[in-house]
C-alpha cells in the first residue's frame, strides 16, 4: 500500500497550540496581538453570547494579507515569523509618520485562538483591492483544513476579520474581556480596541491591579506613572514594560530596556511578565526625536526624568521583590558559605554588605549572577592583589567589559598571559632599538647587543629559536661555541667596541646521527655600525673577513650556513643586494629604518595600534621609567 503524507492525531493541535486553544483570557489576548502586529490602529470585538446567539468576531484594520500571503502562513505549521516579516511591523502605506511597531508574534500559534471560539471559524482579509474568506476547520487526519468560500476584487482598504459560528464553552463575560485587554493594551494610545461598542480604557482595569504615581522632575514638570499589574505573569514580557507618551502619543516601543540600553528588570522575573508601566510626560515633547523612536539622549530634561523615573519604578517593583530577595540573599550565602568562612570578620562584613546592596539595587540580576560576582569578591578578599582588580573593571567602559567577556570565553588567563607577556616583551624591545638606533647623541653602542640577542626573530623566521647562543668575545665564540681553545683575533674581538660598532655572535649547535654535538649548522653574525656610519663595501667586506678567520681555523664545516648582518644608518645603493660567498655565506647590508620596519611588520603592526597601552608608556625595555623621548616621538612632534 502507498503512503503519502503524515498522519496527524485529533489530539495534536491541542499539544501544539496549548492554552492558546483551551484558555479564553489567553486566545483574546493572542488575537488582539496579531492585529497589533499588523500594524491595526481600530480593533472591534464582537463578544459571543449565547442567549442572543451571537457569535464572536474581532475585526481590524491592519495590513490584511494577500491570498498568496494567507496560504502561505496559515497553511504551515509553526510559521517562522520572525524570519518571514522580521521583529518590527511597519505601518501600512496609509498611515504616514508612524514608526515600526515591536511585533509581538513569534512562531505563528496565535492565529489557532480562533478555535477556542468555535470550529469552524472563518478567516475573511483584504488587501490591495482583493478580499479572500476562507473556512478553517479542524481536520481529521491533518491539523485542520482550508477551505476556500468566496474571493472578492475592488475590494477598499486593508483589514482582516476573524468570525466563530455560534459560541461553545465561552462563559466569560464582555467585561472581563475588556478587562484582560486593558491590563496588556493600554499603553499606545493609537491602538484603539473596544468590545460590543465599548473602547478599552484603564476604567476597565480593577481598582487593585491599577496604580497611580506622580513623580516630580526639578525644573521641568511632573511625570506621571499609571501601573497597570496583570494579576499574572503571562508567558513572555511582549505585553509589559515602560511605556512613554508625550501627548497622548507612544514614543519609541514598550519594553524593560531602556532607550539608554538600560535594564529595568530582568525579564525572566515574574514581575516582568506581570506589570505594564505608562509614563505621562508632556513636558518632554522638545526632547522627542523627529520621527518619535526615542528621546535626544542630550536632553537635560530627559536625563532628568529619565533618572526619576527609573528610580520610582525601581522602588515600586522592590516591594514586589522583598521576599524573592531575601530568598536570593539566603541561597547565596549558604552557597559560598565555605568560602566566606575563610575570611577575616572585616572581610565577611564587607562581603555580606556586597550581597545586600547588589541583590537590593539590582533587580533585574539573577540568583546565579549575584552568587558568581559574590564568589569572585570572597576570592579578592583573600588575594594578595585585594581589589586591584575591581578598580580595573570599575574604570573599563562597557564596550570593553564586553571584549574582556569574550577574551575570557575564548582564553584562559594563564594562556592569555604567555601570549600577551611574549607581545609586551616585543613590542617594549622594538620601542628601546627604534630610540637607541636612532639616537645620534648616544655615544655607546656596545649595549645593543643583548637587545640584538632577543631580535633575531626580526631577521627571520629561520633565526627565531631559542637554541642560538650569543658570545662575549671572538675568543670565546672559538672557546665555547665550536668547542675548541683555538684563540681568535686580537684587533676584531666580537661584542665588543670596534672603530665604528660591535659585532655579535649567534650559533646554533650541528648534530651527527649519534645525536651528539657536530660543528656549528648556522651562524648568525650581526655587525652594528655607529650611527651616521653608511653601510658600503668596505664594511661588508669586513663580515666576511669573520667568516673567514672561522673557515680558516677549520671551525666551519661544509654544511654550516652563515648570515652575516651588517646594519647601519644609511645603506650605500651600489650595496643594496646580498653579497654570497659560495653557496652557504650571505653578507646583506641593512639599515636600521628597514630592521624596526621589519619588527614592526613581524608583529603585525601592534606596535602603533597598541602604543597606549599601560606598558607602553614611559617604560623600557627592563621596565625602568625612559630617561629621553623616544625617537619616533621626536618625529611626530616634528611634523606636527
Amino acid at each position: 500500500m502507498d503512503v503519502t503524507g503524515v498522519l496527524f492525531d485529533q489530539r495534536f493541535l491541542d499539544l501544539h497550540a496549548g492554552s492558546i486553544i483551551s484558555d479564553t483570557s489567553v486566545a483574546i489576548v493572542e488575537l488582539v496581538a496579531n492585529a497589533w502586529d499588523a500594524y491595526a490602529t481600530d480593533v472591534h470585538i464582537t463578544w459571543p453570547n449565547q442567549q442572543t446567539n451571537t457569535p464572536f468576531a474581532i475585526v481590524d484594520n491592519g495590513r490584511g494579507m494577500t491570498a498568496a500571503e494567507f496560504d502561505r502562513r496559515w497553511r504551515k505549521i509553526d510559521y517562522d515569523k520572525l524570519r518571514e516579516e522580521g521583529t518590527q511591523s511597519d505601518p501600512p502605506p496609509d498611515l504616514v509618520g508612524h514608526t515600526p511597531r515591536k511585533a509581538y508574534g513569534r512562531n505563528g500559534r496565535g492565529r489557532h485562538a480562533g478555535f477556542r471560539f468555535s470550529d469552524p471559524y472563518t478567516v475573511r482579509t483584504w488587501r490591495d483591492g482583493s478580499e479572500v474568506t476562507h473556512e478553517v476547520r479542524r481536520g481529521v487526519t491533518q491539523p485542520f483544513d482550508l477551505r476556500l468560500v468566496e474571493e472578492r476584487s475592488d475590494v477598499v482598504g486593508h483589514g482582516t476579520e476573524i468570525a466563530a459560528t455560534p459560541s461553545h464553552g465561552v462563559v466569560m463575560s464582555a467585561a472581563e474581556a475588556r478587562e484582560i485587554i486593558g491590563t496588556r493594551f493600554l499603553a499606545d494610545p493609537s491602538f484603539r480596541v473596544s468590545v460590543d461598542g465599548i473602547r478599552v480604557t484603564f476604567e476597565d482595569v480593577p481598582s487593585m491591579l491599577l496604580t497611580e504615581i506622580d513623580v516630580p522632575v526639578a525644573s521641568f514638570g511632573t511625570a506621571h506613572l499609571t501601573i497597570i499589574d496583570a494579576a499574572k505573569a503571562d508567558r513572555t514580557t511582549r505585553q509589559h514594560g515602560l511605556a512613554w507618551r508625550v501627548k497622548s502619543r507612544l514614543v519609541g516601543n514598550q519594553g524593560w530596556v531602556g532607550f539608554d540600553d538600560e535594564r529595568i528588570l530582568d525579564g525572566r522575573t515574574t514581575e516582568a511578565k506581570r506589570f505594564q508601566i505608562i509614563i505621562s510626560a508632556d513636558f518632554l515633547d522638545d526632547a522627542v526625536l523627529p520621527d518619535w523612536s526615542a528621546f535626544n539622549a542630550s536632553s537635560e530634561a530627559w536625563q532628568a526624568t529619565r533618572s526619576a523615573v527609573h528610580d520610582a519604578v525601581r522602588k515600586f517593583l522592590s516591594t514586589f521583590t522583598a521576599g524573592r530577595r531575601s530568598e536570593m540573599k539566603a541561597t547565596i550565602r549558604q552557597s559560598l558559605a565555605r568560602e566566606v568562612s575563610k575570611l577575616s570578620p572585616v572581610g565577611r562584613d564587607r562581603w555580606g554588605e556586597f550581597v545586600d546592596r547588589v541583590v537590593d539595587e539590582c533587580p533585574s540580576i539573577s540568583t546565579s549572577e549575584v552568587e558568581q560576582v559574590a564568589n569572585i569578591l570572597a576570592k579578592l578578599e583573600l588575594s594578595t592583589s585585594r581589589y586591584g582588580l575591581i578598580h580595573k573593571l570599575h574604570e573599563m567602559p562597557s564596550g570593553d567589559l564586553d571584549q574582556l567577556d569574550q577574551l575570557l570565553a575564548d582564553w584562559t588567563v594563564r594562556t592569555a598571559r604567555i601570549a600577551l607577556d611574549e607581545i609586551q616583551t616585543r613590542l617594549k624591545l622594538i620601542e628601546e632599538l627604534d630610540s637607541k638606533l636612532r639616537n645620534k647623541a648616544l655615544d655607546e653602542v656596545a649595549d645593543l647587543q643583548p637587545l640584538f640577542e632577543r631580535s633575531l626573530w626580526v631577521f627571520g623566521p629561520e633565526f627565531e629559536s631559542i637554541e642560538f647562543t650569543s658570545n662575549v668575545g671572538m675568543t670565546e665564540v672559538i672557546r665555547r661555541v665550536f668547542g675548541v681553545s683555538t684563540l681568535g683575533s686580537r684587533n676584531r674581538p666580537d661584542f665588543v667596541m670596534v672603530p665604528d660598532g660591535s659585532v655579535g655572535f649567534y650559533s646554533r649547535d650541528a648534530y651527527d646521527d649519534a645525536h651528539e654535538v657536530d660543528g656549528v649548522s648556522r651562524l648568525v653574525i650581526a655587525e652594528i655600525k655607529r650611527v651616521g656610519v653608511t653601510i658600503g663595501m668596505e664594511q661588508k667586506t669586513q663580515a666576511w673577513k669573520y667568516v673567514r678567520e672561522l673557515m680558516d681555523k677549520g671551525l666551519l664545516t661544509k654544511t654550516s650556513t652563515v648570515t652575516c648582518f651588517v646594519l647601519g644608518s644609511k645603506v650605500d645603493p651600489n650595496e643594496a643586494d646580498d653579497t654570497t660567498h659560495g653557496n652557504k655565506v650571505i653578507v646583506r647590508a641593512m639599515s636600521y629604518e628597514t630592521f624596526v620596519r621589519r619588527a614592526e611588520r613581524r608583529m603585525l603592526g601592534l606596535r602603533s595600534r597598541l602604543r597606549n597601552a599601560p606598558f607602553m608608556q614611559g617604560q623600557d625595555f627592563d621596565g625602568q621609567p625612559e630617561q629621553m623621548p623616544l625617537q619616533s616621538e621626536i618625529d611626530f612632534a616634528a611634523q606636527r
